[in-house]
């Protein structure tokens, strides 16, 4: 029963000087764990956000001015295929080019 005792012991030490010794590198690992946990949970802004936007119906459109596409629910149509993705875009679009 001694010797078991003394291993464990031993064991114990030699654990916590390793800690000592990498407690740096430790530490490191304890925050990227708790970094990727946190936004694997996301907070509850962010939950309550996605709730309340509703889905996008009719697809994606592409932008002609500034090629980003957006949901055709949000973009402002001019004609048969010119579609801009706002106001902003469009007015850019719509400016002379020096």
């Amino acid at each position: 029963m001694k010797e078991a005792l003394l291993i464990f012991a031993v064991m114990v030490i030699l654990l916590g000087l390793t800690a000592y010794r990498y407690r740096r590198q430790l530490a490191t690992m304890l925050h990227i764990w708790r970094m990727f946990q946190s936004l694997r949970k996301g907070s509850p802004q962010q939950k309550e956000q996605i709730r309340s936007e509703p889905a996008s119906k009719g697809g994606l459109v592409n932008c002609v001015n500034c090629r980003s596409w957006v949901p055709k629910s949000g973009s402002i149509k001019l004609g048969p295929g010119t579609v801009y993705c706002s106001a902003e875009c469009l007015e850019k679009a719509s400016m002379p080019h020096h």
